[in-house]
């Protein structure tokens, strides 16, 4: 049983982990239990009792609080799973990074007298990072009551990558927009298609539809990519290279990405290496209203914090454990089209690397040199066959010179006695 606060969040987000659908259910107060509380509650005045009487009259809104009368309590639970999943979302690899909670309070009349069985009752947001993914993700919570000093329920509601309460508001706004967007362009489609069967065109039908799919253009669809960052298009890519210190070389990578919605620039990402490193390093990068840029490593090992002018960026380095630093210079510089692709490619695909042709290549090896064998030389290659026929040819043609020479000497011998 929870007894604290911190002890629910943490068995609401093990329960997330697991997929543990049994300890979940386990996490609300069963109805019987709380038609016990208001049988036997101990505040005996007046006021109370006359409160008591209209849960006793009415307990039927007392069931919304235990799955086994409420299935959409645990159809969202795993409804939450599975947008998880589509997000991209490692549940085993997920760690609470914070919660928020806020006091709630009972606004219908069913449940009046209710706060002297549950008297604090709370909704809010947790906060979790998927360490592989290197994600944040928001999670809206409600209904956690505090009956008996004990802590109960805690639905999910809706998951989102946000990193910020007023993020996630603003996402959950455009999705609720979008599904309704969706489901208007799925009445007019239907009413089209009614319209087709009678042999009939209903013009409001097929202008409705035009004025939704039109619409539909401007919302991305959360369900079609796994991440924000997917959804969005990428409107400018800059190289810079420079120093740290004046002295270790550095090269980074960054791209502006404008999302959807808005057509508005609203998102960063990149790479960068210094010193003697061979690969690139990813970098989560925010800018702020004042035009501060913030670049920190992922995993984060150091931090940037730059300002960017007449295409030149300025400021420090700093690492996270030690909180030594460097002075920051870096230029825009032209790139070629080559890199780049090779700079985009280890962004979308994760996989960090070099650039090719920004290391030199190493020497082939040389062969071994044997004591002995130093001024030996190496045996020609094998002449052509033209070549070697050519070469029999003119010994052949040499050998016949010499037996006509053999033939002609006795004839002159005989020659040389006559005389």
């Amino acid at each position: 049983m929870p007894r604290t606060e911190v002890g629910l969040m943490n068995n609401v987000l093990g329960c997330l982990s697991n997929k543990d659908t049994v300890n979940y259910y386990n996490l609300f107060i069963p109805f019987d239990t709380l038609w016990h509380f208001v049988l036997h509650n101990s505040d005996r005045s007046p006021a109370a009792q006359a409160q008591l009487a209209n849960l006793k009259e009415h307990p039927r809104p007392l069931l919304q609080f235990d799955p086994a009368y409420n299935p959409a309590i645990m159809q969202r639970f795993v409804a939450i799973l599975k947008k998880g999943e589509d997000s991209g979302i490692h549940w085993k690899e997920i760690v609470m990074q914070r919660y928020e909670l806020y006091k709630e309070t009972i606004t219908t009349r069913d449940l009046l007298g209710y706060d002297l069985v549950a008297p604090e009752r709370f909704m809010g947001y947790i906060f979790i990072r998927d360490l592989l993914g290197r994600l944040t993700f928001c999670i809206s919570i409600a209904e956690i009551q505090k009956v008996q000093g004990f802590y109960f329920g805690g639905q999910v509601l809706n998951l989102l990558e946000a990193s910020s309460i007023d993020e996630f508001k603003a996402k959950e706004l455009a999705e609720e927009k979008y599904m309704a967007e969706l489901e208007e362009k799925m009445k007019a489609e239907e009413a089209h298609t009614d319209s087709m069967r009678r042999g009939l065109i209903d013009s409001a039908a097929v202008d409705s539809s035009k004025l939704v799919a039109k619409a539909a253009l401007s919302v991305d669809d959360p369900s079609d990519d796994d991440t924000l960052r997917k959804r969005r298009e990428i409107v400018d890519r800059r190289y810079y290279e420079g120093k740290f210190d004046e002295e270790i070389p550095v090269k980074l990578y960054v791209r502006y990405m404008k999302d959807l919605r808005t057509n508005k620039v609203t998102g960063y990402d990149g790479l960068y290496k210094f010193g003697d490193q061979v690969d690139y390093a990813k970098l989560e990068i925010n800018r702020d209203k004042d035009g501060v840029w913030t670049m920190d490593d992922d995993p984060p090992v150091g931090t940037m914090e730059l300002e960017l002018k007449d295409k030149i960026y300025k400021g420090s380095w700093t690492n996270n454990e030690n909180q030594t630093g460097y002075d920051v210079l870096l230029k825009q510089t032209d790139i070629a089209s080559s890199k780049l692709q090779q700079l985009d490619k280890m962004l979308e695909s994760g996989r960090l690397g070099r650039v090719d042709d920004e290391t030199t290549a190493p020497k082939p090896p040389t062969e071994p040199v044997v004591e002995g064998m130093e001024n030996i030389p190496e045996k020609d290659d094998a002449k052509p066959a033209a070549k070697q026929a050519k070469k029999k040819k003119k010994k052949a043609a040499e050998d016949n010179d010499d037996d006509r020479k053999k033939k002609k000497q006795p004839k002159e011998k005989i020659i040389n006695d006559a005389e």
